[in-house]
């Protein structure tokens, strides 16, 4: 046999070998696949929602109030997927933008409006794994116009 053919038959022997091993690689990195798809990750709390209530409510939304009137402040979890997050939600610290416009207990979470405007109404909270999340929601505050709506005129004679 020439010297030739003995390399080419040396090369498709380490071919073949190398194609074998790249297939035992492959079925072992979909074992690890595999296994590491089928292990559940639990949620965690990734966002928050400010809910505002008390007034003209939409689940979701701003809400508008008017001057004396009061409202709620809560905040709702979502994981790392989007849905709502089911586990305990630490306690936020509540704040609104402009104080002249409304009032909030900053651990309550309930307040009044005090003046005409538009304000923000921002929760802040650090999750269990140190995550700080925050989030606003806009709160208008109407003021009550004083409206004309009776006029006694009076005869007496002098």
């Amino acid at each position: 046999m020439s010297e030739e053919k003995r390399h080419d038959r040396r090369e498709e022997h380490l071919e073949r070998e190398e194609n074998r091993l790249l297939r035992e690689q492959i079925k072992l990195l979909e074992k690890i696949l595999a296994a590491i798809s089928s292990q559940s990750h639990p949620p965690v709390l990734s966002s928050i929602k400010v809910m505002l209530s008390g007034g003209s409510t939409m689940p979701v939304g701003p809400l508008t109030i008017s001057v004396g009137q009061s409202y709620v402040a809560t905040v709702v979890g979502f994981d790392q997927n989007g849905a709502s997050f089911s586990g305990p939600i630490p306690t936020p610290t509540f704040a609104v933008a402009d104080s002249a416009i409304a009032s909030i207990d900053p651990t309550a979470g309930t307040g009044a409006g005090l003046a005409g405007g538009v304000t923000g109404v921002t929760a802040s909270l650090t999750s269990a794994e140190g995550l700080a999340l925050t989030d606003t929601e806009t709160l208008t505050v109407t003021a009550v116009v004083p409206v004309l709506s009776s006029i006694k005129v009076s005869l007496d004679t002098v």
